[in-house]
């Protein structure tokens, strides 16, 4: 009878010990186990049981107990080291229900999965259940593993376990979640065809490794990584590392390099995490971690990346500003914020360079992005039309999913969900694609481990062929039974309309890269687009160019004279890539520039609208050189009368003249001369030839 007490005795105290866990923690001191008898008082007048001195298998039980609640109190969130205490509790003997939910809680919360399983049952296998959102959790485990019906019926059974109140509150959460179970269902059933392949030891480690950002010639990669030899070596309170910024260059043959932290001034000792990068890579978005989170640019010059600058106030804010990208022009930031006056959790903001170069006010991108849960990450693509985010809202499969937008003319489409197994019922973060939009690079847990790695994602298409000796995993094919899709399948993602245009900037003499301004104008609507850089190193440049226009483009440097030429982007669909090597003209006499960006009317002697651009640039170069003096020249090809031809490129010469005038050019700095055909550059037996011919130049006569 005496044994018989005891057990009731214990049984009541560990009930009590975790409901009234704040009483004990001012009671017991886990290195005074003999100091539990002001605890026994406590609880046993709580319980209403007869006060008897505790064996020391219940006070070492009590103090395991307490341990493992204080690891696990919201402050500490310590799951790994609360498991241990309640593990060693569980083995002298308790198997309350509170300390198994506590423990099946702490193995989802590290996401061993099975682990938590296993205590979950055990929780909801009793005749009696006070902790019922063991069902919600078990319903979370099935959904992760792909057992999508058994997870709808756990979710049903939560719902059936709560009362009126609490139903209220939790009635939307368990509906979403049922949801996602149906949607993921339906994707899984019907994959997309492509390919995933894990980015191989240069990149991924045991550690964490996320937030891949491409350039958009697909040969840089940044990433975030905490593992070992970040700058500072800090770690957290659970021990990991803290983030750094790591990246890895692409060889001729299209292994990544071996990669390496970005060092300082990029990386902190604090947490810094990739969070965005400009077409032409010569802008980093860094994440840094002060109180809630902000964002940061970093600048390149040449090899070197600068000390990140804070980004004003318009964009960081008190809230939590997790991710950022630019539009293919620069002259856009996209960033997500959870600051007030949202749709939900972290919404999508675009702000605007105003004409000072500093962003301005951001405006929220509304509902057909943004949703009541959270959106996380924006991807614009070169084509200026075509968007990637984020979320966890939408018709999600289950946490982050990744979705596909566009904008044209001025209307939002409908988000597309990417589809199974692009997405999966657990976190999926798109941060980069590469410019033709054939290949992704995305950040998750899609193996056994929970930790997250890199992937690349190739969409089916002409970049990967089907064989048999296949060094990519075929996108369906999933340790999770799901059936491979037929191959001739349509990819659902539609490839750009774009052209890329790159090449090296370098001295016409020397052969040595310069550090150039690359301008680009729509000549439709004579303005400005997009500027870009090249390496100050290399010289090297990459310009996109969205199809269906007519391109100027102006290449200007310190001490050279700038080069002009002019690009038309036809509608055909499709992505290519047009490599120029521009060699840029010191200012010497002697030197020559094309205008390519001059028009004139058909057979006529008047400029066009579209001209302007080209004009002020000339205009600018002899304002900022005031004892520059130049020759402005017509030439036309050999149709026609020689005397005819003269006669219109003499005219044409004086045009451009008398437009400088107009605007200020003293007349003893120009001279106007019209060749006509007397100095070809071309084959004038081709039209492409003549139209080279064709032309209107200026000549350095004096500096």
């Amino acid at each position: 009878m005496k044994k018989y007490t005891q057990n009731i005795t214990l049984a009541l105290l560990l009930i009590f010990v975790f409901s009234f866990e704040s009483i004990i923690a001012q009671n017991i001191d886990s290195t005074q186990v003999e100091e539990v008898n002001d605890t026994t008082q406590v609880v046993e007048k709580k319980a209403k049981v007869k006060k008897e001195k505790l064996s020391d298998t219940t006070k070492l039980i009590l103090n395991y107990i307490k341990s493992g609640n204080q690891l696990f109190d919201a402050d500490m969130k310590r799951y790994d080291k609360a498991i241990i205490a309640y593990q060693k509790a569980e083995e002298l003997g308790d198997s309350s229900e509170v300390l198994y939910y506590r423990i099946a809680y702490s193995y989802f919360q590290l996401k061993e999965y099975q682990s938590s399983a296993e205590y979950l049952k055990l929780v909801i296998d009793r005749d009696s259940i006070t902790e019922f959102k063991a069902y919600y959790y078990l319903g979370r485990i099935y959904h992760l593993n792909y057992e999508f019906d058994s997870a709808i019926t756990f979710f049903e059974d939560y719902r059936k376990s709560l009362s009126p109140d609490e139903l209220n509150t939790m009635s939307k959460k368990i509906k979403k979640c049922i949801k996602e179970c149906e949607i993921a269902k339906e994707m899984v059933a019907n994959p997309v065809a492509g390919f995933l392949d894990i980015l191989d030891t240069n990149i991924n480690t045991p550690y964490l490794e996320y937030a891949p950002i491409v350039s958009t010639n697909d040969s840089l990669l940044f990433f975030t990584s905490r593992r070992p030899g970040n700058i500072g070596s800090g770690r957290d309170h659970n021990g990991d590392y803290f983030e750094d910024i790591y990246f890895s260059v692409k060889d001729s043959n299209g292994n990544w390099s071996m990669a390496k932290n970005l060092g300082k001034p990029v990386n902190s000792s604090a947490h810094d995490a990739a969070a965005g990068l400009s077409a032409d890579a010569s802008m980093l978005v860094v994440y840094r971690s002060n109180g809630n989170g902000d964002l940061y640019i970093s600048k390149r010059e040449g090899d070197n990346w600068l000390k990140p600058k804070k980004l004003n106030k318009f964009i960081n804010t008190p809230a939590h500003e997790a991710s950022a990208s630019f539009s293919y022009d620069n002259m856009n930031l996209y960033f997500s914020s959870d600051r007030e006056g949202g749709y939900g959790g972290h919404d999508i903001y675009k702000s605007s360079l105003d004409e000072k170069a500093k962003w301005g006010l951001p405006e929220n991108l509304r509902s057909k992005i943004n949703s009541a849960y959270d959106e996380m990450t924006f991807v614009a693509m070169p084509d200026g039309k075509t968007f990637y985010f984020t979320s966890n809202g939408h018709n999600s499969m289950g946490g982050l999913d990744i979705f596909k937008i566009t904008y044209i003319d001025s209307v939002w489409s409908d988000p597309i969900n990417l589809g199974y197994p692009i997405n999966t019922p657990d976190n999926d973060v798109l941060y980069s694609l590469t410019a033709d939009g054939a290949r992704a690079y995305v950040a998750s847990s899609k193996t056994d481990s929970s930790l997250h790695d890199i992937y690349m994602l190739t969409f089916m298409g002409d970049s990967k062929s089907v064989s048999d000796n296949m060094d990519g995993e075929l996108l369906a094919f999933r340790k999770y039974g799901a059936a491979l899709p037929e191959m001739d399948s349509p990819v659902n993602i539609q490839k750009l309309n774009l052209t890329v245009l790159k090449g090296i900037i370098s001295d016409e003499f020397t052969d040595e890269p310069i550090f150039a301004q690359i301008e680009l104008t729509d000549n439709s609507t004579n303005t400005v687009v997009a500027t870009f850089n090249s390496n100050e190193q290399t010289g090297n440049y990459l310009v996109s160019l969205p199809s269906g226009k007519d391109y100027g483009i102006a290449v200007k440097a310190e001490n050279c004279l700038f080069y002009s030429d002019n690009i038309v982007i036809d509608k055909t669909k499709g992505y290519k890539e047009i490599v120029k090597n521009i060699k840029l003209k010191r200012i010497e006499v002697g030197s020559k520039v094309v205008l390519k960006n001059v028009f004139f009317a058909t057979g006529k002697a008047v400029l066009t609208e579209s001209s302007e651009t080209e004009l002020q640039n000339l205009l600018k170069l002899l304002n900022d050189i005031p004892s520059l003096k130049l020759e402005i020249s017509g030439h036309t090809d050999d149709v026609g009368k020689a005397s005819s031809n003269k006669t219109l490129s003499e005219k044409r010469a004086n045009a451009v003249v008398d437009y400088l005038l107009k605007n200020g050019i003293s007349k003893d700095r120009l001279v106007a001369k019209g060749y006509g055909e007397e100095q070809p550059i071309a084959n004038n037996k081709t039209k492409d030839g003549r139209q080279q011919n064709r032309r209107t130049e200026f000549k350095v006569i004096a500096r």
